[in-house]
């Protein structure tokens, strides 16, 4: 609770502190002060109500809006690199931090070169333009085209291990960066919503390459990126498989998990919210983007797919975003039979963190999703 109660007081210090400097002013020209006093502490106390139950969610529920951006250490990621023997440079935010204290990039100026040509702009509703990484398969023809989609506050690095496995097994990835995110360009954030329009407007740019209309489509997600593909696929004809890493069963859910984030010897803990500013800030943020986050159910859409759809569902035993409970339950609802859907629970991994934790097992998954490509 000190977090609204420390942002209504700051609010509410906004229009105090002028209003002590009048009074001081109002003090050196012998002024009456009782009754101004009066009037101003009166007015403040029910500023400071106001703040609290008013203004506090509705800037919270802003900053959720039109601040959704990449993290920081990460904003400098300009493309997949691959060496003259086709091997993916795995890079992560510990690799950027370096280069950027060493003031450069650790690879020919060719590589970086390519890396950024890589790099295809997509256009997508609402006028934005997204930005996609294509990184080509290790065969021709490749196996599959893969869309894949990152998480929250993240770019299309977090895809690359993934890539570097499936392009291994044969598919040429795409690294779709969601708009607010990476080199795409910004809209009110919606939690999925708008964002699955950026996964519809990435699977039609790319079955319009040369050569791809006939290729098997493979959609791929993590955490956030679950959202956006989950409510795309009914708009989509012709997905070959998906895979959903970290998943997001329910929006509103997720978004109450986030805003009551509380985590031993971890810092942001101090953002935890009761209600009820967790459900006034989660409508604020509805609000300003135009939309109900009550209305966006993954669970729900997944529920009405192809019932010969290959799914696999990916899950962290320790995740406090994506919880077991409601990965098994999203699963459970999934309507393909026993051998179309695989559900894989690693106990010790953390949210979004199963390929960095299990990485030869991830493979295999991998492997064996695809495998289901040749039987359909």
């Amino acid at each position: 609770m000190i977090f609204p109660l420390l942002a209504a007081a700051l609010f509410t210090l906004a229009t105090l502190l002028p209003l002590a400097l009048v009074g001081l002013v109002r003090l050196l020209l012998r002024r009456r002060q009782r009754t101004f006093w009066r009037r101003v502490l009166w007015l403040h106390a029910g500023l400071f109500v106001l703040h609290l139950f008013v203004v506090f969610p509705l800037v919270l529920g802003f900053v959720g809006s039109r601040v959704i951006v990449t993290r920081h250490d990460e904003r400098a990621y300009a493309g997949p690199r691959i060496d003259a023997d086709g091997t993916l440079r795995i890079q992560d935010r510990a690799s950027l931090k370096r280069e950027l204290a060493a003031g450069g990039p650790d690879v020919g100026s060719e590589v970086v070169a390519a890396a950024i040509a890589r790099a295809h702009r997509i256009p997508s509703s609402g006028g934005v333009v997204l930005r996609a990484f294509r990184v080509e398969s290790r065969r021709e023809p490749p196996v599959a085209a893969v869309v894949m989609v990152h998480g929250l506050f993240r770019s299309a690095m977090e895809l690359e291990r993934v890539a570097s496995m499936l392009r291994d097994l044969g598919c040429e990835c795409w690294l779709l960066e969601l708009r607010n995110h990476g080199g795409s360009s910004r809209a009110p954030f919606t939690g999925g919503l708008h964002e699955s329009d950026d996964v519809v407007a990435a699977v039609r740019y790319v079955r319009s390459r040369p050569g791809r209309a006939g290729t098997p489509m493979v959609l791929y997600g993590v955490s956030l990126g679950t959202v956006a593909v989950s409510l795309a696929l009914p708009r989509l004809d012709g997905i070959a498989a998906v895979v959903l890493d970290s998943p997001i069963d329910d929006l509103h859910a997720a978004a109450s998990r986030m805003l009551t984030f509380d985590r031993e010897g971890d810092r942001r803990s101090i953002f935890y919210l009761h209600e009820p500013w967790r459900s006034s800030t989660i409508a604020a943020l509805g609000w300003w983007s135009g939309f109900r986050v009550e209305d966006v159910s993954p669970s729900d859409v997944l529920a009405t797919l192809p019932h010969d759809l290959p799914l696999l569902v990916i899950g962290a035993g320790q995740d406090d975003r994506a919880p077991p409970a409601s990965v098994e339950a999203l699963f459970a609802r999934l309507p393909m039979p026993a051998e179309r859907r695989e559900l894989w629970l690693v106990p010790d991994a953390h949210h979004g963190d199963v390929c960095h934790h299990s990485p030869e097992q991830y493979r295999q998954h991998l492997q064996r999703l695809l495998a289901h490509l040749r039987g359909r």
